[in-house]
């Protein structure tokens, strides 16, 4: 009997210790699903407060955006670079029918499209800026090539081209561009651009500088260069390189040949068969 009375009393505390156990295992239940509860919480709490601080951003800049969208915009809120020749008072003159409008109804591509047209303007970017509002225009302009005239109106006017022939008011070019031209072109006219544009593009083959095109009234093409006073090509320039490289020749084998004389025109309307017309010289003591 006392034997069995000392294992009873040494079983009891286990039975303790379990129930010490499933407490403390209840405890921490309890304990992780309030720290559950707490970091949902915190999580709701930081995604709520998210949201109303977009919502209210986001509602700020729409008014912001609609207020400043509607307002009337001048000239003087637009940004203008790249000019040269050009002036902002000649893009303020132009652009006048558009100003003023709001942001909104102003439409980039239609002001690029009205600038290209009236004035001598390669390419052009406009773009519309809300904060602030203001209107950003970038210009690149022609760069003249050769000095020009032609009629116009019963008149004679001067000018200057690009290397793609098109007409640039002299008014339009600064004048450290013009000093730096050496080229001219005499009567010309938008018949005869596709012939212009490939003596321009080729000028530097002449061994003898190049220093003017001449159309004549029947459209035909003469040249001046630093040594010829006239070289006939005819009425297209199909032959052009041709042409060239024959003056060229000319000019190298001439000096040896002509003694006393000046060479007044060369006809290279057919390079194969070229033509001079010369002239004497008087001697220095005559």
């Amino acid at each position: 009997m006392d034997g069995q009375t000392n294992v009873q009393s040494k079983m009891r505390p286990l039975k303790s210790n379990r129930r010490k156990k499933r407490t403390l295992n209840n405890y921490n239940r309890i304990s992780t699903k309030k720290v559950s509860f707490i970091a949902q919480n915190k999580t709701f709490l930081i995604e709520l407060w998210q949201l109303l601080f977009f919502s209210s951003t986001s509602i700020f800049l729409i008014l912001s955006f609609s207020n400043q969208a509607w307002k009337p915009i001048g000239f003087d809120q637009t940004k203008i670079t790249g000019l040269s020749g050009i002036t902002k008072n000649d893009i303020k003159k132009t652009t006048s029918i558009f100003f003023p409008k709001n942001l909104l109804e102003l439409n980039p591509k239609e002001i690029e499209s009205y600038l290209i047209k009236k004035l001598p303007i390669k390419g052009v970017s406009v773009s519309r800026k809300f904060f602030p509002p203001e209107i950003h225009v970038n210009v690149l302009e022609r760069e003249p090539v050769a000095f020009a005239s032609r009629n116009f109106s019963s008149n004679l006017e001067k000018g200057m081209i690009d290397i793609e022939g098109s007409w640039i008011p002299l008014r339009f070019v600064n004048k450290s561009k013009q000093n730096k031209i050496k080229l001219s072109i005499e009567n010309w006219n938008p018949d005869k651009k596709k012939e212009i544009i490939q003596i321009i593009k080729n000028r530097f083959i002449f061994q003898s500088p190049l220093q003017k095109i001449k159309i004549n009234p029947l459209q035909e093409i003469s040249l001046k260069t630093e040594q010829f006073d006239s070289v006939l090509l005819g009425l297209g320039t199909d032959r052009l390189i041709e042409q060239i490289n024959k003056l060229n020749q000319l000019q190298k084998s001439l000096p040896n040949l002509l003694i006393n004389t000046k060479v007044k025109i060369v006809d290279l309307k057919d390079p194969s068969k070229p033509e001079l017309k010369i002239e004497k010289l008087l001697d220095n003591g005559k």
